[in-house]
């Protein structure tokens, strides 16, 4: 391995001598897995394991590991799925720590299977082993020369940068294959199957260390760890390396596909949004969004600013690629006048000096306007990324060499990082990709569909990478603190980590519901006070805007009636009163138990309106205040608080404080919380109080 890189991983993805357990020239598996090292030029030692001995592709197998007489890096299982533990076991005994296994019939089958993998699981924690799969195709890494697996390797270049990390070892494949077609060349494909020991999150982040990876691409089912996931991503973010993640489980009927195959719990798909876009991941929804954003990432790089520019001689492209722009959410800014006024003075009359910019045909007689555009766009001071919609040549000589020479020479001259981009996708010639090893130009974004979608993922990952913040998951453990059992103990435990709360007295009879009345003066609001009743307008348990001494008994009186009727089961504390508060913008906090994330945080309209309107943004707990902020001003009705219609202006950070309270309020509790709510948190200008909280138990 490089002397310079040094992983946990590194025996398993780069051994220096291997064993093919299970080998045989009648072993299918075992045939593809010899040809992948010849074809890879792998230069270390290759052991042959057979209990029956003899000749095995041509050099003398080994009746058993033992027998190797030498210490093993890594071995390929390929057995029947009733050896898999005992070849395993024999191999740990002779040294061997490192392991493919291809077998399926595991926990993707259930029953004997998952008993299978349990044992799998128990020998490597006894152990201390590392196990790719099983049911795992297992892994090419061309960067070092080394393939152990059934992957077929691909011809082409060495010098990729694009690693591939698939639960399928035939999607991996087949990735790898499109990504060649579209001249991008990979570096790493790992198939991880079932993830019984080494998981996604561990390779992700091996390939975050590894010197040759610039990007991650991921077909992911689940995320098994967490933890580990989170603190790889932050690796590979540190290092600039984006993942680019396509995941299954978005419909319910997924959830069911994904266990069939490798025993994965998908987990709820918007939370794992709202985790993504805390870790910067750029998720895609297609193979092709997956290769063509991934390989455009990689190739241009973390980006100085926003802005894209495009150069074309279409109108007709500059139509298509601007209402894409306004689609997916990028910035297409106008030039600054310093650049419009240079543009002018060389772009025809029939043009326009606009983002993007059409040169027009007089490109055609004139190729230098291409340097001269892509030369002065790239120079202005808003723009991060130059797009040149131009076709790559599909011969040589190219019919267009004049243009494509101006191109490459606006290119090396261009302030910022210019890609090319075709009108539609298609295969990379040998002649167009002569063209780009030529040019200096590193990236084509295939279509202008795919390239303006890569171009905004690129934008919006390179302004996380500008702002990164690294999350700390770690929570510090409850301080003995008291369950809140009821609202009003759930309020006073907001109060006591600086939420304010309305004030409110518990009365136990009418009388001290009326004392409390007076105390508190005014219009004041009655509700039911019960650990078991958790929605209380459902069952006739809350009065509002009550006045006078004798409607506040009556009250009581009713309150306490329904509810006894409606819940008889109920323990009841008595009834609690507060000031009936006047109108303003009732806003949700909500908090729940994700079982793979732990706390999430839901922010919305409240009342009614968190059910009604369906306008919730999800943000992973702990969180900071700028966080939450920029999460609630991305709800539709952030609006309300921006003094729309009439109503109070709020500060939006005074909010996200508040907000950032209940959630270290909640992380408070501990781990048996299964969710905290707060709703209404009535929003009045800058006046925020919670009217009402509710926490539930897991136990």
């Amino acid at each position: 391995m490089p002397a310079n890189f040094v992983h946990a991983l590194a025996p398993l993805l780069q051994p220096r001598s291997i064993a093919i357990i299970g080998a045989s020239e009648r072993n299918a598996y075992a045939n593809i897995a010899i040809r992948n090292l010849r074809a890879i030029g792998y230069g270390g030692t290759v052991h042959m394991v057979n209990p029956r001995g003899g000749e095995i592709f041509g050099q003398t197998a080994k009746e058993s590991c033992a027998a190797i007489g030498e210490l093993v890096d890594a071995a390929f299982i390929c057995v029947p799925i009733t050896g898999v533990v005992n070849a395993i076991e024999q191999a740990a005994e002779a040294g061997i720590y490192n392991f493919v296994v291809l077998s399926s019939g595991f926990s993707e089958v259930g029953g004997e299977g998952k008993e299978r993998e349990d044992a799998l699981v128990d020998l490597c924690a006894r152990k201390g082993l590392q196990l790719l799969g099983p049911n795992c195709l297992g892994f090419v890494n061309k960067a070092d020369g080394v393939a152990l697996g059934s992957i077929p390797v691909l011809d082409g270049r060495n010098d990729g940068s694009l690693a591939i990390v698939s639960a399928s070892g035939n999607i991996a494949y087949q990735l790898a294959s499109l990504a060649g077609q579209n001249g991008i060349a990979c570096s790493h494909l790992i198939a991880t199957g079932n993830e019984t020991n080494v998981t996604t999150a561990q390779c992700i982040d091996y390939l975050a260390a590894h010197p040759a990876v610039k990007s991650i691409a991921l077909l992911l089912e689940s995320v098994r760890d967490p933890d580990v996931f989170a603190a790889a991503a932050e690796r590979a973010l540190a290092a600039r390396k984006p993942i680019v993640v396509l995941k299954v489980g978005a419909a319910p009927i997924t959830a069911a596909v994904a266990a069939a195959h490798t025993g994965a719990v998908v987990g709820d798909d918007r939370v794992f949004d709202a985790i993504c876009d805390r870790l910067a991941i750029v998720r895609v929804t297609t193979f092709e969004e997956l290769i063509a954003t991934a390989g455009a990432m990689g190739s241009i790089g973390p980006l100085e600013n926003d802005g894209i520019a495009m150069v074309s001689i279409s109108g007709g492209a500059c139509e298509v690629a601007s209402d894409l722009a306004a689609h997916y959410g990028a910035s297409m800014p106008a030039f600054s006048d310093e650049t419009a006024a240079e543009l002018r003075s060389f772009i025809s009359d029939f043009g326009q000096t606009h983002n993007p910019i059409d040169i027009t045909g007089a490109a055609v007689p004139d190729p230098t306007l291409w340097h001269k555009a892509l030369r002065t766009v790239s120079k202005d001071s808003q723009i991060g990324l130059t797009i040149c919609t131009f076709e790559l040549p599909t011969e040589s000589p190219a019919p267009q060499a004049a243009a494509l020479e101006q191109i490459a020479l606006g290119a090396h001259e261009a302030a910022t990082p210019i890609c090319l981009m075709e009108s539609y996708a298609k295969p990379i010639t040998p002649a167009g990709q002569a063209w780009l090893t030529e040019s200096g130009i590193s990236c084509v974004l295939p279509g202008i569909g795919l390239g303006i979608f890569a171009a905004t993922k690129l934008a919006w990952w390179s302004a996380k990478l500008r702002q990164r913040t690294p999350w700390d998951r770690r929570v510090a453990p409850p301080k003995g603190t008291a369950r809140p059992r009821s609202e009003q103990e759930a309020l006073h435990h907001l109060a006591e980590h600086g939420v304010p709360v309305v004030p409110f007295r518990l009365a136990v009879n009418r009388v001290q519901a009326q004392s409390a009345a007076d105390e508190l003066g005014g219009p004041v609001v009655l509700k039911i006070a019960s650990p078991d009743i958790a929605h209380k307008s459902d069952i006739g348990g809350v009065a509002l805007n009550v006045s006078g001494r004798e409607a506040v008994g009556e009250a009581y009186d009713w309150i306490e009636a329904a509810a006894k009727a409606a819940r008889p089961d109920a323990r009841l504390d008595g009834i609690v009163v507060s000031p009936m508060r006047a109108k303003g913008v009732e806003f949700f906090v909500g908090i729940a138990r994700d079982p793979q994330w732990g706390l999430v945080m839901a922010l919305g309209l409240g009342g009614l309106w968190v059910e009604l309107m369906q306008d919730t943004v999800l943000v992973p707990l702990p969180a900071c205040e700028g966080e939450i902020a920029t999460a609630i001003g991305r709800l539709r009705g952030a609006k309300l608080f921006t003094g729309y219609r009439g109503t109070s202006a709020t500060d939006l950070d005074r909010l996200a404080t508040v907000a950032a309270a209940i959630g270290r309020a909640a992380l408070a509790l501990g781990p048996d919380l299964a969710a905290f709510e707060v709703n209404p948190l009535l929003v009045r200008g800058n006046d925020i109080e919670a009217l009402d909280a509710l926490a539930v138990w897991a136990k």
